[in-house]
């Protein structure tokens, strides 16, 4: 891998005054920390999720809207079209993993025991979450020659999960539809980048995974830790590009050593 890092100070020339923002998830978490960091920008941002409260709230403190979104439902899309007019800049944020809190039969491992539910579930926030999103905002923002679209992956999508395959699964897609987006609409203004973190302190890992995580001194991010990433992202504009971090290390562009230099080489 080659790679260019960057510091801590990542929004020193950064300003997004009179843009207009989208957050999937944007209730708790990453896109919470995510939703305060691009208002502080100037921003205005459009908190969405299907937690209600927590998300009205955020809206409330940051001088945004809410709105109800479950990702995984193309109509409730539809129903955000308006919403998303003059939208500059999307944060495709809304994931799960594939256990299901209080559901006994829900496991992420061994394969066998991975209910229907919960793959449906995963699949329909992970992969179906981003592609709905990337479809209700690209034809806008292709037609005005400019907006970025990022999308949270996770260090789960450049190398194995052994404790969450599906979910290694998700953010796999994820990073090939982020390179695959900004190969495809790069060249016509809109950049699409994904952000790769390692473990975060969000609802996705569970209490007994985190004792685990700490037990053996793996380092658990904040989530503003990764709203930096974020930033990185947008103020870099690289299309297909994907940015890992990991504790307090720089944030890095991860890039895989090159086998074919085009697709000639394979064709």
């Amino acid at each position: 891998m080659t790679s260019m890092e960057f510091g801590n100070d990542t929004s020193a020339a950064l300003d997004l005054a009179g843009q207009r923002a989208l957050v999937t998830g944007g209730a708790g978490g990453i896109g919470a920390a995510v939703a305060r960091r691009l208002a502080g920008l100037g921003a205005h941002v459009v908190v969405a999720d299907i937690a209600d409260a927590a998300g009205e709230a955020m809206a409330a403190e940051i001088g945004g809207e809410y709105h109800h979104l479950d990702v995984s439902d193309p109509d409730a899309w539809a129903r955000l079209a308006d919403s998303l007019a003059g939208l500059d800049i999307a944060f495709l944020n809304a994931g799960v993993s594939t256990r299901i809190d209080g559901d006994p039969d829900a496991s992420d491992a061994p394969m066998g025991e991975v209910t229907e539910r919960a793959y449906r579930r995963i699949m329909g926030a992970n992969v179906d979450g981003v592609v709905y999103g990337a479809r209700a905002v690209l034809p806008e923002m292709i037609a005005r020659g400019r907006g970025q679209i990022v999308i949270t992956a996770s260090m789960a999508g450049l190398s194995a999960i052994p404790l969450d395959s599906i979910y290694g699964l998700t953010k796999h897609a994820v990073v090939g539809f982020t390179k695959s987006l900004g190969a495809t609409y790069g060249p016509l203004g809109v950049c699409t980048s994904a952000i790769c973190p390692g473990f975060a302190d969000t609802n996705i890992i569970s209490a007994d995974l985190m004792d685990l995580l700490r037990s053996i001194d793996v380092p658990v991010m904040s989530p503003e830790r990764v709203a930096d990433a974020v930033v990185v992202a947008l103020a870099a504009a690289q299309p297909g590009s994907l940015w890992a971090l990991w504790g307090d290390r720089p944030i890095t562009r991860y890039i895989p050593n090159a086998v074919y230099d085009d697709l000639e080489d394979f064709v």
